[in-house]
């Protein structure tokens, strides 16, 4: 007899390869889900909920159900995508998932440049705070209209959208309408008997009787308000690419949150993102319903974007470094060489992430300790061997920095090294400031680094004699470190070691400002 093949169920893209084995994690993350929740997973893992059958999100059920009482919706998400390419498993199955179609889409800006310009473009945490504002308005029963979010590919619509939900402490619906049928989405019609047909003794039919044709509400829609009773978000991606029945269905549903006779909770609120005309081949949207959305377009910063990075621990130091110090890497593709890979905001954590299971799949402290080829192709996969190659050549620099190195920039500055200039000097210096400030918190014995080990360190690198440069290693610093800025207190006891040497530091850079002619008079 053949065995039947198994389709791939929801556990297996809720965990990694080390989590799998884990059952008493399953079995936990099982027995929080309940009513429509479990019943819906149950449905991803029969295979009644379809997978997507390609794109980078192929081999992903088509309906992701990430429940608050779970941890971290976040955390959740990037559970959820990171097997969406199987890149581990199968690398060439990741170029193969990228249409030529995306190769259109990353040459049109990030800023939206359509004719009409009322669409407006919004950062990330803008983005985040009216995702939050409209939960909370529809959570007092105010008005709540939903969200249309425009965007690039891979800029992270989806984890803003997570990282909102974390926020507000709710769970998050994600469903991808570009490759739903309509009873997906609309549910299955069914004829319900309303009187039964009429046979005389002889075997005719009298009467053929009567029924009514019903549409079931559809099994990916929420039945209640989830396992807190505080509902959540909808999410609708790659909404104006879905079929065309579907998209005339959701007009109702974004409005009144109603299909046929399916009501949706009363603690849920619809965001939607689809990509914008110039991108890809999409349905228009008419008048009518343009106007049951607030319509916006993502323009991701690098600046908002390293500063989750951080917060999140997603990202290594040094790689955030990279990438801020080298804009054109942040989201960009060269079209000369028609790249199926390239760097997007997206594709930096998916690597980042993948890493960081290649770093404890060899139980390794550190990326320093798994060698530069590796790290090479583990990123060329995700952003591109152009990229990837920048990266490799800034973090060989960066590993020639050893501890000892960084311990004689603190104690001993005018003898430390000097870093090899070349193409990636600039980066590298950024990337040596975050180490050695690292490096000296670590050698403190609480929780603050010595003020004086700190003006060692800008005493070290104003050696490179670049205001600039400092100015930013500075505010590096106060960021990491607020108790080194200077206070009226600093400035009432500047005889003390430490304010001395808080006051030297400020002063290395308004001196640097002053000999360039940056600073006026006073």
């Amino acid at each position: 007899m053949e065995r039947k093949k198994r389709i791939p169920g929801f556990r297996d893209f809720i965990l990694n390869e080390q989590e799998s084995a884990n059952e008493g994690f399953v079995s936990s993350a099982l027995a929080k889900l309940k009513g429509w929740a479990k019943s819906l997973y149950k449905l991803i893992e029969e295979g009644v909920i379809k997978l997507i059958p390609k794109g980078p999100k192929k081999g992903l059920p088509m309906v992701g159900y990430f429940d608050a009482s779970n941890g971290k919706i976040e955390d959740q998400v990037l559970k959820f995508y990171k097997g969406s390419e199987f890149s581990k498993q199968n690398p060439k199955a990741m170029l193969e998932a990228e249409s030529s179609e995306n190769l259109e889409e990353a040459r049109i800006p990030l800023e939206y440049t359509e004719d009409d310009q009322t669409v407006r473009d919004i950062n990330m945490p803008e983005l985040k705070s009216s995702i939050e504002k409209l939960y909370r308005s529809k959570d007092r029963g105010g008005r709540a209209k939903p969200i249309f979010i425009y965007g690039a590919p891979g800029i992270g619509k989806t984890q803003i959208v997570a990282s909102a939900a974390d926020s507000l402490g709710v769970s998050m619906l994600n469903l991808d309408l570009q490759f739903m049928a309509p009873e997906d989405f609309l549910g299955i019609p069914v004829t319900i008997e309303i009187e039964k047909p009429k046979i005389d003794g002889e075997g005719n039919m009298v009467s053929p009787g009567r029924g009514v044709t019903r549409s079931n509400p559809p099994t990916t829609l929420p039945t209640d308000n989830g396992s807190n009773g505080k509902g959540g978000i909808i999410f609708l991606d790659e909404m104006n690419r879905a079929n065309k029945m579907v998209l005339d269905s959701t007009m109702q549903f974004v409005q009144m949150g109603r299909i046929g006779e399916y009501q949706l909770p009363d603690k849920w609120v619809i965001v939607a993102a689809g990509n914008r005309p110039a991108e890809a081949t999409v349905a228009d949207f008419d008048f009518a319903f343009a106007d049951r959305f607030t319509i916006v377009n993502l323009v991701p910063k690098i600046a908002d974007w390293a500063k989750w990075a951080r917060e999140k621990d997603r990202v290594p130091d040094e790689v955030i470094n990279f990438i801020e110090r080298n804009e054109e890497v942040f989201h960009f593709l060269d079209p000369e060489k028609g790249t199926l890979k390239f760097p997007t905001p997206r594709s930096w954590v998916d690597a980042a992430a993948i890493l960081q299971d290649e770093i404890e799949d060899e139980g390794l402290k550190s990326w320093k300790n798994l060698g530069l080829d590796k790290i090479h192709n583990i990123f060329a996969d995700q952003i591109g061997p152009s990229a990837a190659a920048q990266l490799k050549a800034y973090l060989e620099v960066i590993l020639k920095v050893s501890e000892k190195d960084l311990e004689t920039m603190i104690k001993d500055p005018l003898e430390a090294m000097m870093l090899p200039k070349g193409v990636n000097h600039v980066s590298v210096m950024y990337g040596v400031s975050e180490m050695v400030v690292k490096k000296a918190i670590e050698m403190s014995e609480g929780d603050e680094p010595d003020p004086r080990d700190l003006a060692s360190i800008m005493e070290y690198f104003n050696r490179y004699k670049n205001v600039e440069q400092l100015s930013w290693i500075y505010k590096r610093i106060l960021t990491t470190c607020p108790d080194f800025a200077i206070t009226q207190e600093v400035i009432d006891n500047k005889e003390e070691p430490e304010n001395e040497a808080k006051i030297k530091a400020a002063m290395m850079v308004r001196k640097g400002a002053s000999d360039k002619g940056l600073l006026g008079d006073n």
